[in-house]
C-alpha cells in the first residue's frame, strides 16, 4: 500500500509539471497570438479576424484556468476533502467551456449583424496572410502538446485544451480563406466566415461542457473497469459470486470501487475477512485504485433455498423485466420465514421492492416475509 501511495504522489508530481508546463505556454502563446491578430483585424476591419483573435484570448483565459485548476488539484488530501483535490480539474474544464461559450455566442451574434449589414473592409496587407499562417502553426503546436500532456497525465482541461487548439486552427484557416476571396476576388463573406467560427467554437464548447459535467454528476464507469473488477474477484477461490460494484473517482487517477463478495455461510468470519482483506490488497495494487470489499454469506448448500431461488427467479423473470438475483437468503425470524434478496433490473424498468414485494406476495408463496432490494444497471 505504501508503495501504491508513493507511485501516486510520483504520478500527482508528474503530472503537475507537465499540465503547469503546457498551461504556461499556452497563456503566453495565446496572448501573443491575440495581440498580433486583433492589430490585423482592425486595420482591414475584419469581423473574422478579430473574432479569431478574441477566440485567442479566451483560450489565455482558459490556460490561466488550466494553471489554477493544475495548482488547487495537485494538493493532497486534507480534512476538509480527505478524497484530494483532483476533481478541480473538472471545475476548471468546465469554466473553460463557459468561457467558449460566451466568446462564440458573441460573435455568432456580430457575425450575423454582419451578414444583414456588411461593413467595407480595407485592402489587405502581406502582414495579414503572415500573421494568420504564423498563427496556425501555432495553434497546430499548441494541440500537439496539450495532446501529448493529456496521454501522460489523463487531465481532462488538457484534453479540452487540445480539442480547442484543433478548432482553433480550423478557425484560422477559414480567416485565411475569407481573406483571401475578398483580396483576390473582392467578395465580402466576413460575416458569413464570422459564423462559421462562431460555430466552431459553439460546437467544441459544448462538448467540452459534457466532458466536464458528467464526471462532476457521477457517470457510469468503464465497463471494462466493471468487468475486470468481477472477473478478478471471482478469480479468488472461495468466492462463490460478486455483485453490487459501485466505481466512482476523484480525478483520474484516484479511482474507488466497492463490490459484494458471496462466500459460503459454512466459512468462519475469520477466514471470510482474511479473503476479502486479500481480494481488497492484491486488487487495489493490480488495478490502481483503492477497493472495498463487502462479505455477503449464502446458503447455496442449503436444497430448499437453492430450489427457492430459482423458483423465484423464474416467477420474476416471467413477469417481469428482471436480470438477475442475488445475495438471496432464506431465514427463520421470530417463526416466520423471510426471503432477502436484491433484483436486478435495467434502468428503464419501473420496478420498485414494494411492487415487486406486492407481487409475490399476491402470486407465488403468500406465506413468506420478503425483503427486496432493487438495483437498477
Amino acid at each position: 500500500m505504501e508503495k501504491k501511495k508513493e507511485k501516486e504522489c510520483e504520478l500527482r508530481a508528474s503530472g503537475y509539471k507537465e499540465g503547469m508546463r503546457a498551461g504556461v505556454f499556452g497563456v503566453f502563446s495565446n496572448v501573443l497570438l491575440f495581440a498580433a491578430k486583433l492589430v490585423v483585424g482592425i486595420l482591414v476591419r475584419s469581423i473574422t479576424v478579430v473574432a479569431d483573435a478574441l477566440n485567442n484570448l479566451s483560450d489565455g483565459a482558459s490556460s490561466v484556468v488550466t494553471v489554477v485548476g493544475y495548482k488547487i488539484s495537485s494538493r493532497p488530501a486534507d480534512k476538509g476533502h480527505p478524497f484530494g483535490h483532483a476533481r478541480f480539474e473538472y471545475v476548471a474544464a468546465l469554466v473553460i467551456a463557459v468561457i467558449m461559450m460566451m466568446i462564440g455566442a458573441l460573435f455568432l451574434k456580430e457575425s450575423v449583424t454582419s451578414i444583414f449589414s456588411p461593413h467595407p473592409l480595407q485592402s489587405v496587407g502581406a502582414y495579414v496572410y503572415v500573421i494568420l499562417a504564423f498563427s496556425a502553426l501555432v495553434k497546430g503546436g499548441q494541440a500537439t502538446i496539450y495532446a501529448v500532456t493529456y496521454r501522460k497525465t489523463r487531465s481532462l482541461p488538457m484534453k479540452a485544451a487540445a480539442a480547442d487548439s484543433v478548432w482553433d486552427v480550423a478557425s484560422t484557416l477559414v480567416a485565411l480563406l475569407s481573406t483571401l476571396l475578398f483580396d483576390v476576388v473582392g467578395w465580402n463573406a466576413d460575416g458569413y466566415f464570422g459564423a462559421v467560427i462562431s460555430v466552431f467554437i459553439l460546437a467544441s464548447a459544448i462538448k467540452v461542457l459534457k466532458e466536464s459535467v458528467d464526471p462532476l454528476l457521477g457517470d457510469a464507469p468503464l465497463e471494462s473497469t466493471v468487468e475486470g473488477l468481477r472477473e478478478k474477484a471471482l478469480a479468488y477461490e472461495g468466492v462463490l459470486g460478486v455483485h453490487d460494484i459501485v466505481v466512482h473517482s476523484y480525478g483520474a487517477a484516484h479511482i474507488y470501487a466497492v463490490l459484494h463478495v458471496e462466500v459460503s455461510a459454512d466459512m468462519t468470519l475469520s477466514d471470510a475477512h482474511d479473503l476479502v482483506d486479500r481480494i481488497e490488497r492484491e486488487i487495489s495494487a493490480e488495478m490502481g485504485l483503492t477497493l472495498v470489499a463487502h462479505v455477503d454469506p449464502q446458503s447455496e448448500d442449503l436444497a430448499a433455498a437453492a430450489e427457492l431461488k430459482e423458483a423465484l427467479r423464474a416467477f420474476l423473470a416471467e413477469r417481469t423485466d428482471l436480470l438477475a438475483i442475488h445475495d438471496f437468503r432464506l431465514r427463520k425470524e421470530e417463526g416466520k420465514l423471510c426471503v432477502y434478496f436484491d433484483a436486478e433490473v435495467p434502468w428503464t424498468s419501473d420496478a420498485t421492492a414494494d411492487s415487486v414485494i406486492s407481487l409475490l406476495k399476491r402470486e407465488f408463496h403468500t406465506e413468506y416475509e420478503y425483503f427486496v432490494t432493487v438495483d437498477k444497471r
